[in-house]
């Protein structure tokens, strides 16, 4: 039974492919294009709002609905399984549909794309295009993930998202996640009401996701730098990275769901 629902929902992502990457290149567009991706500017509000919506539709009846009669640790490897599936089915169509000739000349190309020609522009196009699709993928999967263990978020709130993106892309962007506190794993809850983050403390956040999205830009640029290999590596990329995430989305939020159950067992709320 399960393989069959597995089988399933397989099939129902890769039919609904090119519907989502149609939406994936009128977002884009409002991004600014590949210039916009390459800055940064745009995952910090775009995380919001996509983790916001789906938080909210994600419910732990839902998905307890959905994954009937099965564990909370087989339903969240599940989320994780699927949403690395998508990822890699995701990898596989993005680099098929671009030349290598295409791929060659996006990867000397100028910085602004002035004088290239049009189908170099749609190589560009569709990388950035990919690249909004697969991090709409994680947020979900990290949405689920928190819903999953009961954690309640403040969507509004960027730290939790920021926690998990920074972490699985690694190196200066994790010494700057801990150099502010931000840990994946063993970390005390820092709030339990509800509170409205101030102007100015949105600050750091902000520029956080700018580099978040900047990096993403960069790695979906290197993952097709092999052009005659281009569909495995973006695929496998895809796959690794998408599971990898959703392993420490589901540390972070298991440590989140017991330090508020210890807290709350102190106040005597159990």
């Amino acid at each position: 039974m399960a393989r069959r629902r597995e089988n399933g929902e397989s099939g129902e992502k890769a039919a609904s492919l090119r519907q989502d990457f149609e939406w994936a290149k009128d977002a884009l567009a409002g991004m600014g294009g590949w210039e916009g991706l390459k800055s940064g500017t745009w995952f910090y509000e775009f995380a919001r709002s996509t983790f916001r919506s789906y938080y909210k539709r994600a419910t732990p009846e839902y998905l307890r609905e959905k994954y009937r009669g099965e564990s909370t640790a087989y339903i969240a490897e599940r989320l994780i399984r699927v949403a690395a599936k998508n990822a890699m089915l995701l990898g596989s169509v993005t680099g098929a549909a671009i030349s290598a000739d295409e791929l060659a000349s996006i990867l000397t190309a100028g910085e602004g794309g002035v004088g290239l020609p049009a189908n170099i522009l749609l190589g560009l196009a569709a990388l950035g295009a990919e690249l909004v699709l697969l991090v709409k993928f994680q947020l979900q999967m990290v949405a689920g993930l928190a819903r999953l263990y009961g954690v309640e978020l403040d969507a509004d709130d960027p730290e939790d998202v920021l926690t998990v993106f920074l972490f699985a892309l690694g190196g200066s962007l994790a010494d700057q996640a801990g150099r502010m506190g931000m840990r994946v794993g063993a970390r005390a809850t820092r709030r339990i009401m509800e509170r409205k983050m101030r102007r100015e403390m949105l600050a750091p956040w902000k520029l956080l996701g700018e580099r978040v999205g900047a990096r993403l830009a960069s790695r979906s640029l290197v993952k097709y730098a092999v052009p005659m290999v281009s569909v495995g590596i973006g695929a496998a990329w895809n796959y690794a990275t998408t599971r990898a995430m959703g392993r420490l989305a589901r540390r972070h939020f298991q440590e989140r769901a017991r330090s508020e159950a210890r807290l709350a067992l102190g106040r005597g709320e159990a």
